[in-house]
């Protein structure tokens, strides 16, 4: 999703000056400027809000959100990171570790490797571990790996996976021990989503064994639990072009495409921009360079610093269309995760709602209670 610099208002925008920046405060809501009516209207609401995807693939996606205020933008990625369910190694209880780990320090570890396991299948940690633990709730897994010398090994050999085996514990080497009605799970089942992920080395004599369960929770209470290695988002750039004139009146001044005096500064002119931003044409022997894509540009304000192309452009950002980058460690799909987080935010907002419902009764509640008290006050004062 692009746009023509002339198609936005120009109150949409933050603008982005050399040393610094104006426009920067939001209104209630997109779309609602001061001393003009506006009441907000759920029609007009989704007539302007847009998400657009661009890019999508299982570990990782792109994608647009026009028309919300940053608050909302921000509620959903903060959502994202910390309030998403997912199933970590919370309890490790080990047999026998004799590599040269510490027990908590390889505990720790296998807390933060990421699991393949659909959250949504199930139910939240119990409050009481040891007399709540039920297979709806637990997921467990071993670890039982020994080092020992290999009888072939080469003369000479140096590489430990050549002399020894089982010299690295990998992620892969966690075995799921399924629990009463989990053995519907074995048709994908529990997994560590990168098996190369190294937990510890051994050498021969050396040997872990141990138990884990895993359970559900959020990243607000361990970032191990949180579904996404990134989360983040950035305006919009919006770059216009402005062609020679009078300065106290830019509106004249703004074009499509900008005349340039030769193939040289115009060059010049791209490169002052992210690569792929500003495209370059020759028409009827005269070179021009217009916007191509201001969504690959980052805002250095390069441009600016420049003597030879003062006054020739304006730079910005629209302070409602926000681009997001999300990166899932592997227990959703990356496209799941907008989806999931839209969820939660609505649950939210229903309790909110009913929490507000709630203070509003009571106070009626106590108000009656008041009036009624005052009315009987009245009737047994006495008469003068």
């Amino acid at each position: 999703m692009n746009y023509r610099t002339g198609d936005i208002d120009s109150r949409r925008l933050v603008n982005v000056y050399k040393e610094h920046i104006s426009d920067v405060s939001s209104t209630d809501y997109p779309g609602v400027y001061p001393g003009e009516e506006y009441n907000w209207d759920l029609d007009d609401f989704k007539k302007h809000l847009k998400i657009d995807f661009h890019y999508v693939t299982d570990e990782r996606i792109e994608f647009d959100i026009v028309g919300v205020d940053a608050s909302i933008a921000n509620a959903l990625r903060r959502i994202m990171i910390a309030e998403v369910p997912t199933l970590a190694i919370e309890r490790v209880y080990i047999y026998n570790n004799t590599s040269v780990i510490q027990d908590e320090v390889l505990s720790h570890r296998l807390g933060l490797v990421p699991l393949r396991i659909d959250p949504r299948l199930m139910e939240d940690a119990p409050v009481d571990y040891q007399t709540q633990s039920t297979d709806r709730n637990t997921i467990v897994f071993s670890l039982n790996v020994a080092c020992s010398d290999r009888e072939d090994a080469a003369f000479g050999e140096t590489d430990p996976e050549k002399l020894y085996y089982n010299s690295s514990v990998y992620a892969s080497d966690l075995e799921w021990i399924p629990q009463g009605e989990q053995s519907k799970l074995k048709d994908d089942p529990p997994r560590a989503v990168n098996p190369k992920i190294l937990l510890a080395k051994l050498r021969p004599g050396q040997e872990i064994s141990m138990e884990m369960h895993a359970i559900k929770s959020i990243g607000r209470d361990h970032t191990k639990f949180s579904p996404v290695a990134t989360a983040t988002y950035r305006l919009m750039p919006h770059i216009q072009l402005l062609k020679p004139g009078d300065r106290y009146d830019e509106s004249k001044r703004r074009v499509e495409k900008l005349e340039m005096g030769n193939m040289e500064q115009a060059e010049r002119l791209r490169d002052a921009f992210q690569e792929g931003v500003i495209e370059i044409k020759k028409e009827r022997g005269k070179v021009f360079a217009r916007v191509k894509n201001p969504r690959r540009d980052n805002v250095t304000r390069r441009i600016l610093e420049l003597p030879e192309f003062e006054g020739m452009a304006r730079l910005g950002r629209v302070r409602d269309w926000f681009i997001y980058s999300v990166e899932s460690t592997g227990q959703y799909p990356a496209v799941d995760l907008l989806h999931v987080a839209t969820n939660v935010l609505r649950q939210k907002v229903r309790n909110l709602k009913a929490e507000a419902e709630k203070l509003q009764r009571e106070w009626e509640g106590a108000r009656d209670r008041d009036s009624i008290e005052a009315d009987n006050d009245v009737e047994m004062s006495p008469r003068s």
